[in-house]
């Protein structure tokens, strides 16, 4: 079959394989046509099924490659830019006019081209028709969704067992702890591994060459501030200064975080079950819980009141009348130690 989808957020692995659909398909690098389609105001799909059909005057590969890359009509997130009866009226004759062209092609597509959709760091939306078509005329659909722990792990242990790479216990779990379920992260850890050229490694090695992903950053951060820990918080902040985190950056982390945390005591301290804050809120029910352990000192009028001082904060670097580093320094300082009677 000559016609693909590739979507997922694992950025790694759908990378890997979009290569190797390139590869085995024996399209050369100057017979892949590449189409940008996450604006519909400047893509153009019968170009890109009329290319499908072109061939090359030149010598070289017979075989080509025709690229639909991140194509907003298979993204649920993409924004239409939709404001007026007309623009709606338009843009659903540039839809049906799309289903008809894909149709078209879906049914007799050249067997000398490779037509590939993909969907780089987000989920087709399977709702589409467009996605319900590729899928009814045969098309290779492929998902690489971010693994779970346990799933992760496992694939960790692999990719070090390919690599003839071997941890202690206490290097593995650091490791894993450090790119967080990330793939793409794994591998720029397993490269420095292996350019480093040991083959046994321990803790403090891999503390000393792998960097802290930053959400796994953010969320050491924001838990041991929340927590009280003050000493942990500015540890964390060090780490995040070291991989290139300004201040205003780890403030605008830091303000999500609480968010989310503020949302979940909310619900917590109205009566839901940790399983009912889960489904609400779309979050994973071990997040739930680890939020609600890290609240545990302060309620929601509290981390509230940490959300209106971090706006103001915003609010003064943004007119130039607070320094960054001294703002959020002071903020932290001023509200991460452990509070007592809560």
């Amino acid at each position: 079959m000559s016609i693909y989808l590739l979507s997922g957020k694992d950025l790694y692995r759908i990378e890997t394989a979009y290569q190797r659909i390139i590869k085995d398909w024996g399209a050369d690098k100057d017979h892949v046509v590449a189409f940008d389609a996450s604006d519909p105001r400047s893509f153009r799909f019968d170009a890109a099924i009329m290319e499908c059909d072109t061939f090359s005057l030149f010598e070289g590969s017979e075989r080509k490659a025709v690229v639909i890359r991140d194509p907003y009509f298979l993204n649920a997130g993409a924004k239409t830019g939709r404001a007026s009866k007309k623009k709606d009226e338009k843009e659903e004759a540039d839809r049906e006019r799309r289903l008809s062209l894909l149709q078209q092609y879906l049914k007799q597509p050249n067997p000398d081209t490779a037509l590939i959709f993909y969907c780089h760091g987000f989920d087709a939306d399977t709702r589409k028709k467009e996605y319900k078509m590729i899928q009814q005329y045969g098309g290779v659909i492929t998902e690489y969704k971010k693994m779970f722990d346990r799933d992760f792990a496992v694939y960790a242990d692999g990719e070090l067992k390919k690599y003839r790479l071997t941890l202690t216990a206490d290097a593995r779990r650091e490791l894993l702890e450090r790119v967080d379920c990330d793939t793409l992260l794994l591998h720029r850890a397993i490269e420095k591994l292996l350019l480093y050229g040991e083959t046994k490694y321990g803790r403090d090695e891999i503390r000393a060459l792998v960097s802290l992903n930053p959400e796994v950053n953010i969320f050491n951060m924001s838990s041991r501030f929340i927590s009280g820990d003050l000493e942990g918080t500015l540890k964390a902040m060090d780490e995040m200064l070291k991989s290139s985190y300004d201040h205003t950056a780890m403030m605008i982390m830091l303000a999500s975080r609480i968010r989310s945390m503020y949302c979940m005591r909310r619900l917590y301290e109205k009566g839901l079950s940790n399983d009912e804050i889960a489904v609400r809120l779309k979050q994973k029910p071990y997040a739930v819980r680890k939020g609600l352990e890290n609240t545990s000192s302060r309620s929601a009028s509290q981390l509230l009141k940490l959300l209106v001082q971090l706006a103001e904060l915003d609010q003064g670097i943004k007119a130039g009348t607070i320094n960054p580093k001294d703002g959020f320094e002071q903020f932290i300082l001023k509200n991460g130690k452990r509070y007592a009677g809560y």
